[in-house]
């Protein structure tokens, strides 16, 4: 059986567009090495006249934009040398303005230099980016002259590559995170193991050993004999005397009653004087049904019967 022929699959390709080198017009560029490279680069992308020169004048206040643009936020990177920072800012600034002033070149300068290197040239009088170069070399040169303080470690604290020796830092924290992640998972795998996975079970248990053991306990009579005589008449709470209880005790009625007859002349004194002074306003006396229920009570009779003062009763009885 013969093999069928498959098709080619055609895919069709997008070639992309190069772009020309930006040419800055400095004293180290070629102008006709870069107009040929230019011509080349629009040959290739089928530029006619008329892009071609409405690309070089974007392309140029493009890449003016872009120079502006670092150097405002430019700053000295981590580790950077201080000649290398120098010489970058010093070709952004040639880049934006070739006839920029020494004073904007300084103070490009000193917007992005070191923090002690910056504080160091605040009391220095720079004028001129070579003063700037002057004092900044000199300060690196102090800088590595002088003798550093050595790390002095605590005595109680033992460095980490003397208790275990790890390939790399990496490995280090791996080995640290798995034992504290171990750590953990114990303490509340314990935690589970040996608490009470119902508590409220416990609580209802001690509840009914509770009530079971109150409702063992014989229930204990009250103590009636100390408020009766001996041939078992009441005594009462207020005054101690036999033969009445204390809602009929006369000592008890006699002070509350002395205690109104107070209270009203108190409140009479009251009134006498507050009639001789101007702008008095009587305090309002307390409505006789203020404080009680509006259904009647009606009161128990007394167990001991009461001799009666009419004399028609007297004859009733008799």
């Amino acid at each position: 059986m013969q093999k069928e022929s498959k098709p080619t699959v055609v895919t069709p390709t997008y070639q992309q567009q190069r772009s020309p080198s930006t040419f800055r017009g400095t004293h180290e560029e070629d102008p006709l090495k870069g107009l040929k490279e230019y011509d080349r680069v629009a040959i290739f992308n089928n530029w006619d006249d008329m892009m071609c020169v409405s690309l070089i004048f974007i392309s140029s206040l493009m890449a003016l934009r872009i120079s502006d643009e670092q150097l405002k936020s430019r700053a000295q990177r981590s580790g950077e040398s201080t000649q290398s920072y120098i010489q970058s800012v010093l070709g952004l600034c040639q880049e934006v303005n070739p006839l920029m002033t020494e004073d904007e070149k300084v103070s490009n300068l000193m917007k992005g230099i070191v923090e002690d290197i910056y504080q160091a040239l605040l009391t220095k009088e720079i004028n001129t980016t070579a003063d700037f170069i002057k004092w900044c070399n000199y300060i690196e040169d102090m800088k590595q002259k002088r003798i550093e303080r050595r790390f002095e470690r605590l005595p109680n604290v033992v460095p980490v590559a003397a208790m275990e020796d790890e390939p790399d830092l990496m490995s280090l924290i791996r080995r640290i995170l798995q034992e504290e992640v171990h750590r953990v998972i114990d303490q509340t795998r314990e935690l589970i193991l040996y608490s009470d996975p119902y508590p409220q079970t416990q609580l209802l248990e001690e509840m009914e050993i509770k009530s079971s053991f109150t409702e063992r306990l014989p229930i204990q009579p009250r103590k009636t004999v100390l408020w009766r005589t001996t041939d078992n008449r009441p005594v009462c709470f207020h005054c101690g005397r036999p033969e009445h209880v204390v809602r009929y005790c006369r000592e008890r009625k006699a002070i509350f009653d002395s205690y109104r007859n107070r209270r009203q002349s108190f409140d009479e004194i009251e009134a006498e004087e507050g009639a001789r002074r101007p702008n008095f306003l009587p305090r309002s006396t307390p409505s006789p049904t203020r404080g009680r229920s509006p259904t009647r009570r009606f009161r128990l009779p007394s167990p001991y019967r009461r001799p009666s003062r009419s004399p028609s009763r007297k004859n009733e009885e008799n």
